[in-house]
């Protein structure tokens, strides 16, 4: 099995705040994703709040990865600066390891240092990873009597992302990559792909508009709000399920709520091997 494949089958906790869920009692109270707008050549500081929740000590291994996804599910935390919009190397994590006393919470610093580069342009990012060690195994006298044998050790981590938006510049450009309209069982739902292919990142609202043939509107249904970094793609899903059988125009509407908005129409056929089909 490749790094990259290990990897993806790493259990990383996607919440603003943790309740205790397993074990490891830790949490990151202050969010995941951490935004900095800045210039080439500056330099900021700033800090990851962990919270042990248990009663007992918490040790917490600190590391760095890049941080990638695609529209399918897959994640992908390979070495960083591997990617060509890391900014692995401009962090410095002020620890590798902490100690989290029960019921406290520590700040772990990071200083970083943008490059003095005119070139920079865009958003860039990589992630700090908090990893929960698990606890050392009592010592055993009969241990060396012992068959081996196998186990499964659950290791919890915490993936933040530190973003670094070079000013206000860098292309933003969406690019709708394909459609996928699901029924079964009464239920309807309606699948866009999309794909940065810009500089920066962007995070829209997204909505779908239905038009019945007339032109009347049937129904405008709101979507999820994702964010997408140049180079990764989402999914942005609608259920359209109390829209009845025919054949429909559907507008989809990607708004970041500043002077970009992106969108596209498609025909939506609604009967039992309906499919949809690209307008223009």
């Amino acid at each position: 099995m490749t790094d990259r494949k290990k990897t993806r089958a790493l259990v990383i906790l996607a919440f603003l705040i943790c309740p205790v869920l397993v074990r490891a009692q830790v949490g990151i109270v202050n969010g995941l994703t951490q935004e900095k707008v800045c210039k080439p050549g500056e330099a900021f500081q700033s800090f990851i709040s962990i919270r042990n929740y248990g009663a007992t000590p918490e040790d917490v291994r600190i590391y760095q990865t890049d941080y990638s996804f695609t529209f399918d599910g897959k994640s992908y935390y390979d070495p960083p600066g591997k990617a060509g919009r890391s900014n692995a190397a401009w962090i410095t994590p002020g620890h590798k390891q902490l100690t989290i006393t029960g019921s406290s919470q520590v700040d772990l610093r990071y200083a970083a240092k943008v490059p003095d580069d005119p070139n920079l342009i865009g958003t860039y990012w990589s992630v700090i990873m908090v990893e929960v060690l698990p606890k050392a195994q009592a010592a055993q006298p009969n241990a060396a009597k012992k068959e081996p044998s196998v186990g499964i050790n659950q290791v919890m981590r915490y993936a933040v992302q530190i973003v670094t938006h070079i000013g206000d510049t860098g292309l933003r450009k969406l690019r709708f990559i394909q459609t996928e309209l699901l029924q079964d069982k009464g239920q309807k739902m309606f699948n866009v792909d999309i794909e940065n292919i810009g500089e920066r990142w962007l995070r829209p609202y997204s909505s779908l508009e239905v038009y019945n043939q007339k032109g009347e509107l049937v129904g405008k249904f709101e979507g999820e709000r994702l964010r997408t970094f140049p180079g990764t793609s989402v999914r942005f899903k609608f259920d359209v399920s109390h829209v009845a059988e025919g054949k429909y125009k559907a507008l989809v509407v990607l708004d970041n709520k500043d002077s970009y908005v992106f969108g596209a129409q498609y025909t939506l056929d609604f009967t039992p091997s309906g499919k949809e089909a690209r307008d223009f």
